[in-house]
C-alpha cells in the first residue's frame, strides 16, 4: 500500500504543477483558461481521492481477513 500511496501523491503533484506552470507563464491568459485550469486541478483531486480511497479500502479488507491457521500435522 505504502508504494501505491507514494505514486499516487507523485501523480497527482506532478499534475497539479504542470497546471500551476500553465497559469504562470508570463503570458497573456486566454478567457476561460483559469477556469478549465481549476476544472483540471479538481478533476485530478478527484482522481487522487478515488484512486487513494480504493487503495486504503483494499488495505483494510486484506487486514481485516483472519489469520490462517497452521496447517495440523
Amino acid at each position: 500500500m505504502h508504494d501505491q500511496m507514494l505514486t499516487l501523491f507523485d501523480d497527482c503533484v506532478s499534475s497539479l504543477l504542470l497546471l500551476r506552470g500553465d497559469l504562470a507563464a508570463n503570458r497573456r491568459v486566454q478567457p476561460g483558461e483559469r477556469r478549465s485550469t481549476a476544472l483540471a486541478a479538481i478533476a485530478a483531486a478527484e482522481r487522487f481521492a478515488t484512486l487513494a480511497t480504493q487503495v486504503v479500502t483494499d488495505a483494510d479488507r486484506e487486514s481485516a481477513r483472519p489469520a490462517e491457521a497452521a496447517p495440523v500435522r
